[in-house]
């Protein structure tokens, strides 16, 4: 029996840049329209309240540009290339549905084992970890193996729940998987050094030649991520919903932003930009805060 090949034990291995996300301070013009009665009132009785915080994912595609060697035999396949491109379009997926997404690498750039979960541990309060790559059997040529799966620091927990969820996910979308599609791994070295809950997957063998072809393909590749992505939201409590239908928490922010932006709270950079996904500093939000308290006569 072939035994998947694994080149992501060692932290000396090649990985991706982070992205970070420079907050600038909310300025522009000053005004602001008055404040309505039933506002002032909903606002002071708590029912404006915004939503929790939205829920937080790290994508963390395997490689980069320098790993020749994790490819199909025949040269045709690249595991780095797919694994960045399966990481955007997951991004998409889950952002365009609230999910507040970081990315462990955005290009070709190496990145280490270690970057990547400090990348991760630096993420406050969040949720998932999410490792992607494609497997490789021993030996130079083709092999039989076949199938996707989830590798897992060890079992329980939310990474099982999470890992149980996108597996869900990838049957119902008619993906196949191995035999035994969670593997529990404690070698792993970003299963093992990230704090938040942590799962590895296997998009199928890039040493079959099936398989290879399929990775290969937009379509097949957007299928994988549209599955995935249900799962990932099913373990985050999200609703799915399709292209264009904006969810409740979407409906939220835009009530939020406008309201806001209608009372002077947040105005914006002088080029009229919101940087709605920028993060707020603190001082950001002591002027917020002191607009909201002019604007209710309690300063």
């Amino acid at each position: 029996m072939e035994s998947p090949q694994d080149m992501r034990r060692r932290p000396a291995g090649s990985r991706r840049t982070g992205t970070g996300q420079a907050g600038s301070d909310y300025t522009g013009e000053e005004g602001r329209q008055p404040l309505r009665a039933a506002q002032r009132n909903r606002y002071r009785e708590g029912g404006a309240s915004l939503s929790e915080q939205p829920k937080r994912v790290c994508l963390d595609p395997g490689h980069d540009a320098g790993n020749l060697a994790n490819k199909s035999p025949d040269g045709t396949y690249y595991e780095h290339e797919f694994t960045l491109d399966l990481g955007k379009r997951l991004e998409q997926l889950l952002t365009d549905r609230g999910v507040s997404v970081s990315m462990s690498r955005t290009g070709g750039g190496a990145v280490s084992l270690a970057r990547r979960c400090e990348i991760a541990n630096s993420i406050p309060d969040l949720n998932l970890f999410v490792s992607l790559h494609s497997n490789a059997a021993g030996g130079d040529g083709w092999s039989s193996a076949k199938g996707w799966s989830v590798y897992l620091y060890g079992p329980g927990g939310d990474r099982e729940r999470a890992a149980q969820d996108i597996l869900a996910q990838v049957r119902a979308a008619g993906i196949a998987v191995r035999s035994t599609p969670i593997v529990y791994d404690p070698e792993l070295y970003v299963l093992k050094h990230t704090k938040a809950p942590a799962v590895l997957l296997e998009n199928g063998f890039h040493t079959n030649r099936e398989e290879a072809a399929l990775l290969g393909q937009p379509a097949y590749r957007q299928k994988l991520a549209e599955a995935e992505a249900k799962g990932i939201l099913e373990y985050l409590g999200i609703p799915w919903t399709d292209d264009g239908e904006e969810t409740d928490y979407e409906k939220e922010v835009r009530a939020a932003v406008a309201w806001l932006t209608e009372n002077g709270i947040m105005r914006g950079n002088s080029q009229g930009d919101l940087m709605l996904d920028q993060p707020l500093t603190r001082r950001q939000f002591a002027v917020m805060e002191y607009r909201i308290a002019k604007l209710e006569g309690f300063v």
